[in-house]
């Protein structure tokens, strides 16, 4: 009876199995069914004539902005200078100094963005010839002057004096791409020349203002942060691309350079891409020329003089008395195989002229740019006035009365002639100078400067003068017994012995007889 109740039990299992794959085969039916009925009435409708619509076209992606590559030069300028600190001085100038200020800051920036654009050339073009060059370092030498201009249009605001001069003589800053073989150096002392003009901003907000003291250090930072970027990318002077493109055929990248909006979407399902464009092959490089050329000539070794003439002794002057008495050598019929080298140019071509100066401010007198001024009077000094010489050249400064103080910076052949002084005399930078003393002054500081003569009166037999770095320094001084005006020059010496004594070092000065 088991057995038959079992076997019942199974069958009715079966039977609900069956129904439930009748009803979902009836169910997929109707789908089906569904589907092609939708088909038909799709149909039907296409065979009713229509006017022509346009076909719908799959939607285009918006551009995708491809952003240009720089040149590892460059790149490193934005994060060198641009980012790491012009950006943040830029800043800070808006945060407190007055607008005329922020705008003068504002030509710098766009200055340094002028030497980023050079940048480019330099890193896609190969070395232009000298014409090319100086229209190419046209721009820069216009926003030098620029900048000059606007410290002269706010010279009179004496509480930012300070702070549009350093900016101005910084400006030069961007002219160690003119200079060759160490264009670090050259923006070494842009740097200590600022420094005049830094130290007293320093002074005058010392204890009152921090802003003052953050924005010169920032703006020596650039200057320090230039002088790295140019030792770690142009050790030597300005890098060009030796297989680069002309100039003339040098196209600037765009900013933001878009793909078309003709271009084909994306999958799926994408058409067949655009055939690539054709490569084109870069011509030959020429051959090198300027320094790359000589140094190519040297490695040659022995082939080096193979293109050189052997000398007749027809032609030589220790031969032939004849030649010596007219002083010129005939000149050889055979063609020069050599070109005539490329004179580099000069930093300060690049600088410009810039306006002189000769004004009293506060209690300085400020004498600046000055040139072939056989007698310039600073007449009507009190004991608490300083006069300032800065950038003269063949110039002669007569200063009437007792001063505070004198000070010479970066001046050539310029003469000072002073009555008397009660602090100090200090030149700096000033080659080829000339001090005449006819009163009493106290100390006299010569650094960092070639060729000068100093006389001194009867009354300053007493100073002290202190040289750093210095040569050819004269001092002449009165004779004992003759009439003024007789001098007996002496030489400021120059080599100097040290020796180590009882773990000390001691200095003296050689002195050479015989």
């Amino acid at each position: 009876m088991s057995t038959t109740n079992q076997g019942l039990y199974t069958l009715a299992t079966i039977i609900k199995r069956l129904e439930a794959v009748a009803s979902r085969f009836e169910d997929l039916e109707e789908t089906a069914r569904s589907r092609t009925s939708k088909r038909q009435s799709t149909s039907t409708v296409a065979d009713v004539p229509e006017p022509h619509l346009p076909r719908a076209e799959p939607p285009v992606p918006p551009a995708v902005v491809v952003q240009p590559l720089s040149p590892p030069s460059v790149t490193a300028f934005d994060a060198i200078v641009i980012d790491g600190k012009l950006k943040a001085f830029v800043e800070l100038t808006k945060a407190f100094a007055p607008q005329f200020l922020v705008d003068q800051v504002a030509l710098f920036a766009d200055e340094l963005n002028l030497l980023r654009n050079l940048l480019l050339i330099a890193a896609a073009c190969k070395a232009p010839d000298q014409k090319t060059f100086v229209e190419l370092l046209g721009p820069l030498q216009a926003a030098i002057e620029t900048i000059a201009r606007a410290k002269v249009t706010h010279g009179k605001e004496a509480a930012w004096v300070n702070h549009l001069s350093a900016i101005a003589e910084g400006a030069p800053c961007v002219g160690w791409v003119t200079v060759e073989p160490k264009p670090a150096t050259y923006v070494n002392d842009v740097k200590d020349s600022i420094r005049f003009f830094t130290d007293r901003v320093l002074k005058e907000h010392k204890g009152k203002d921090s802003r003052h003291a953050e924005w010169v250090r920032a703006f020596l930072a650039i200057l320090d942060e230039m002088k790295r970027y140019v030792l770690e990318n142009h050790p030597v002077g300005l890098a060009w691309n030796a297989s680069g493109v002309p100039v003339s055929e040098y196209k600037p990248p765009s900013p933001t350079p878009a793909v078309s909006d003709t271009a084909p979407p994306p999958p799926p399902p994408p058409p067949p891409p655009p055939p690539p464009p054709p490569v084109e092959v870069p011509a030959a490089a020429p051959a090198a020329s300027g320094p790359a050329a000589v140094f190519a000539e040297l490695n040659r070794g022995a082939e080096v003089t193979k293109g050189l003439r052997k000398v007749d002794k027809s032609e030589m002057t220790h031969k032939n008395p004849a030649l010596r008495s007219s002083s010129v050598v005939p000149a050889s019929t055979a063609p020069s195989s050599g070109k005539k080298p490329v004179k580099p140019a000069k930093p300060h071509a690049l600088m410009g002229k810039k306006p002189a100066k000769f004004a009293l401010e506060g209690n300085k007198w400020l004498i600046e740019y000055q040139e072939n001024e056989p007698a310039l009077e600073v007449s009507g000094v009190e004991i608490n006035q300083i006069v300032n010489i800065f950038g003269c050249k063949n110039t002669t400064v007569v200063i009437r009365g007792k001063v505070n103080a004198v000070t010479m910076l970066n001046c050539t052949k310029t003469s000072v002639l002073v009555e008397s002084v009660i602090s100090s005399v200090e030149i700096t930078k000033s080659a080829s100078f000339a001090l005449q003393i006819t009163g009493t002054a106290p100390t006299i500081q010569v650094d960092s400067t070639d060729s000068g003569q100093i006389y001194l009166s009867k009354a300053c037999l007493g100073v002290e003068i202190t040289t750093a770095k210095c040569s050819a320094i004269n001092v002449s001084v009165p004779v004992d017994g003759e009439e003024d005006g007789i001098y007996q020059e002496q030489a400021v010496p120059e080599m100097l012995k040290t020796v180590v004594q009882d773990g000390k070092l001691v200095t003296s000065v050689v002195e050479h007889v015989g």
